[in-house]
């Protein structure tokens, strides 16, 4: 199948397909997602702003991937959902559904996404539409992966969706995606250690059960409620971005471009997809 990846961040959904499918055309608009993307892939990257995009730009694919905005659903975003500017680009992409009508589509957001009127409303498109479609709330640690991540997925198709499969257990223990030799300069200092001992989310490095939170685009800027801390025999530390990127299950081959900041990397990771969860929700879409 012939995929557009919309709202495509870092290439997570690309990195799922894998060869099982071809991204013909990816669309972003953030300048730094798109360096990294573009440092990963040779297909097409564009940087429309999808809420005014027209029919013949998203026409000829077969498959749509979508991983709109989350703010119009978070608490942090304040809730606003239809309301917020942020939605407008997946309300034109609805609009533009019924008359392009890919073969099939799916979509990742945040677990709350399942409440929002956003939600009922593309429902009601497909429905109206004629597409078959299933929804999941799926963990990475449903898949054996030590890593937090419960997000909204939707798949729809305008055949018949076959059984999803039983999820396979791809995952390792937490020390299977550490650095060998990590970088000094992640280890937090003890005045910010005790400052936040009672809400630093801290794992030991060789806990075959330790689960990591989930990361978010703050990593490094927020020292609580963006992800988890390790603790191994050098003391407590941040995890690399490379460290983040294997919790995610990005191929070992995806490279951040040389020079990118750290700060800009753990921002870029954080806003990311699970692959691997991405991959078992793709599953009946995409060829044995």
């Amino acid at each position: 199948m012939r995929w557009l990846e919309l709202f495509s961040g870092i290439g997570g959904a690309a990195a799922a397909l894998g060869a099982r499918g071809e991204v013909v055309r990816a669309v972003d608009q953030s300048p730094y997602a798109g360096r990294v993307y573009r440092h990963n892939y040779d297909h097409p990257l564009e940087s429309w702003n999808l809420a005014g995009v027209r029919k013949q730009q998203v026409a000829g694919a077969d498959g749509w991937w979508m991983s709109p905005p989350c703010q119009p659903f978070t608490v942090r975003g304040n809730q606003r959902d239809l309301d917020d500017p942020r939605c407008r680009p997946l309300l034109r992409l609805l609009t533009l559904l019924p008359e392009v009508a890919p073969r099939a589509l799916a979509l990742e957001n945040v677990a709350t996404f399942r409440t929002s009127r956003a939600r009922r409303h593309l429902l009601e498109v497909l429905d109206a539409a004629g597409y078959h479609h299933r929804e999941l709330d799926l963990c990475p640690t449903a898949l054996g992966v030590p890593n937090r991540r419960r997000r909204y997925y939707l798949v729809a198709s305008r055949e018949p969706l076959p059984p999803h499969p039983e999820p396979e257990q791809v995952g390792r223990p937490l020390s299977a995606y550490l650095d060998a030799e990590p970088d000094p300069s992640l280890y937090v200092e003890e005045r910010l250690r005790q400052r936040y001992r009672h809400a630093l989310p801290v794992v030991d490095a060789d806990d075959p059960t330790a689960v990591t939170y989930c990361y978010t685009s703050a990593y490094g800027r927020s020292p609580v409620h963006a992800g988890s801390y390790v603790r191994d025999a050098q003391g407590v530390r941040r995890l690399s971005p490379r460290e983040i990127l294997r919790l995610l299950h990005f191929p070992e081959t995806y490279a951040l471009p040389p020079g990118l900041e750290r700060a800009r990397a753990w921002s870029l990771v954080g806003n990311s997809v699970s692959v691997a969860a991405v991959r078992h929700v793709l599953a009946p879409l995409l060829p044995r």
